[in-house]
């Protein structure tokens, strides 16, 4: 269930990093469910519970959602060697801020506690308006 750092922004990795550690500090186990996503596979989930079987997962198309820039990843945690969603997730919200990285455990209109990312300052709109104007 393990997913890989490839492809995630090698400075948001490096804060990923201290934040496990951190949480290992307060024994806290956690696992990365999912971090860079392409902009197919972003389509694909938004695409469920829509046009395809399955609930809906996420509210973001491809291009509109952080993992599509390598700027976010998502978590569970390890408790008694399972993964699991049930965790102390109001500890892990306060280690992603102490870490720099914004906690979707916080947002106001959708709340999505096993996501984290980092977004360097910028907005999706200018993230996605520099990779139109290198293209």
């Amino acid at each position: 269930m393990s997913a890989s750092k490839a492809g995630l922004d090698p400075e948001f990795v490096k804060k990923l990093n201290r934040f496990e550690e951190a949480l290992a500090k307060q024994d806290i186990k956690v696992v990365m469910t999912c971090g860079y996503r392409s902009l197919e596979e972003q389509n694909k989930l938004y695409a469920k519970g829509r046009t395809a079987p399955g609930s809906i997962v996420t509210n973001a198309r491809g291009g509109y959602s952080w993992h599509n820039w390598g700027l976010a990843a998502d978590y569970a945690f390890i408790i008694n060697g399972k993964v699991t969603w049930n965790g102390p997730w109001d500890i892990f919200g306060k280690v992603a801020a102490s870490c720099g990285l914004e906690w979707g455990g916080g947002w106001k209109k959708f709340k999505d506690r096993p996501h984290v990312q980092w977004t360097k300052g910028q907005t999706l709109a200018q993230m996605r308006a520099a990779k139109r104007a290198r293209q």
